[in-house]
């Protein structure tokens, strides 16, 4: 913990310098932005009551000492929040959390929107204080934040030990000599079309040159082909013959031409008396109701 605490606050006024691709050091000293957030409040909470946890009942949450901005980074598997001034940058206090489920970080257990971090001076000394979000929405994400580093971290540790073993596996295994020994010989087949002498069926071609495939064979019930350009079209169909109608009596036909020329002249003309139609079909109309 006296490393952690002693580099704790140049971490955090001084970004570390970034290292090449081609640079001899590790991975770990670079520092990782996980998560910032403009707007939390730092409260001095009592000492710890019981082991149950922090209460934030038992603080004075209208009263804060201190409101600025947070950040949580990552150092390899350190991790650490960091609490500045939104405006200058201007470092509060650090908190280092070195391994997942440590008290540097302890959810209260009456409100998801606070906690109570152990922050260091980065001289040996620490305190306790309680740490606050106005919005739920923060503090979700910032715990969930934390859970992600954890479940990331625990997942580099488990592909360490499967590849440590997998090294170890082959360090114990014998050396398979694959080397090809005086007069053996490698046969490859490749298959390549009409390297075995058949001869290629022909593909079928059509005028300009092109290849396209051939037309369908003709088949029974299908239409006949159109004409040729230039000849005549064959005649249609003759249409079907209807029956002759009954010739009318003579008499009617008389009675009506009679009747036809005694009727005075309108502008209808061959049409009939519409009126007339008319009266007679409101007169066979009774079985639709009156609609008035």
């Amino acid at each position: 913990m006296a490393q952690v605490a002693t580099s704790t606050p140049t971490a955090a006024a001084a970004p570390p310098p970034v290292t090449s691709a081609n640079s001899d050091e590790g991975t770990d000293d670079i520092e990782s932005l996980l998560w910032t957030c403009k707007e939390c409040y730092i409260y001095q909470i009592p000492p710890l009551k019981n082991e149950n946890g922090h209460r934030a009942n038992d603080w004075d949450v209208n009263k804060w000492l201190w409101s600025g901005a947070l950040k949580l980074t990552a150092t390899g598997t350190l991790l650490k929040i960091i609490l500045h001034d939104p405006t200058t940058g201007a470092l509060f206090a650090t908190c280092p959390v070195a391994e997942q489920g440590s008290k540097a970080v302890d959810q209260v257990i009456d409100s998801s929107r606070y906690f109570a971090l152990r922050i260091d001076d980065g001289k040996g000394k620490h305190a306790f204080v309680g740490l606050g979000f106005r919005d739920r929405a923060f503090a979700y994400d910032f715990n969930a934040t934390m859970q992600d580093h954890w479940k990331g971290v625990k997942r580099a540790v488990e592909a360490a030990e499967e590849a440590k073993a997998f090294a170890e596996r082959a360090a114990s295994e014998p050396m398979r000599d694959l080397s090809l020994k005086d007069g053996e010989m490698l046969s490859i087949k490749v298959n390549v079309p009409g390297a075995s002498g058949k001869p290629r069926a022909p593909r079928p071609k059509v005028e300009g040159g092109s290849f396209a495939l051939p037309p369908p064979p003709g088949k029974p019930g299908l239409l006949a082909p159109p004409p040729k350009a230039g000849a005549m079209p064959p005649p249609p169909p003759a249409a079907p013959t209807m029956a002759a109608a009954p010739t009318a009596p003579a008499a009617p036909a008389a009675a009506a031409t009679a009747a036809t020329a005694a009727a005075p002249a309108d502008d209808f003309g061959d049409f009939g008396d519409f009126m007339a139609s008319s009266g007679d079909a409101a007169a066979g109309d009774d079985d639709f109701g009156d609609f008035q």
